[in-house]
């Protein structure tokens, strides 16, 4: 569902780092962003995030196919401004998050695609499923945090089907396309 969407982004973003040696980031949670649509009865879409997640980039700007990424997303982290909806989300129909409390990305490969955009394939394993997922990431920039701190941001934007990763409950009512955004910085470490 979006957990595996956060985690393809965030390793595909990374990617877009310069630098002449490897560069060593973690993701900055409080200035990123882990969100997704659904469709629900074909009438609207239904929004949430994830609140709750953590990664590591090592990204090496003079050959990014040697860039790595391992993300983490705490399921039960997720938020759709409904106590009771997150309540089913978080239960055995969906996420399962008594069982599967962690969502998890690794990259297995990383392409350049020009100097602002990666494309990123990975294993997103999401309620003891693994899968291979390729998104496609866009560097937005590079700054000084307010305590002088490199940093770096990226972003993406991809669609995958909840039912690849076994979350089948309500279909075809509750749409199985998952519309997933994420929106990340990375502090250098």
């Amino acid at each position: 569902m979006t957990i595996r969407s956060f985690l393809t982004l965030a390793a595909m973003a990374f990617i877009g780092v310069s630098g002449s040696l490897a560069d060593n980031y973690k993701i900055d949670p409080v200035h990123s962003a882990i969100i997704f649509h659904i469709d629900h009865f074909g009438a609207g879409h239904i929004y949430g995030r994830f609140d709750t997640f953590s990664g590591d980039l090592v990204f090496d700007p003079s050959d990014p196919s040697k860039t790595t990424l391992s993300l983490e997303i705490k399921t039960d982290s997720i938020d759709t401004n409904a106590a009771a909806r997150d309540k089913d989300l978080k239960g055995p129909d969906f996420l399962n998050t008594a069982q599967f409390g962690t969502a998890t990305f690794k990259t297995t490969s990383v392409k350049k695609v020009d100097d602002k955009t990666v494309e990123a394939t990975g294993d997103l394993t999401l309620r003891g499923v693994t899968k291979p997922v390729t998104a496609t990431v866009k560097e937005i920039g590079t700054g000084k945090g307010p305590k002088g701190e490199e940093r770096i941001g990226f972003e993406t934007s991809f669609q995958l089907k909840r039912s690849d990763f076994d979350i089948k409950y309500g279909l075809p009512a509750i749409g199985d396309d998952v519309f997933v955004t994420v929106a990340c910085e990375g502090i250098k470490s």
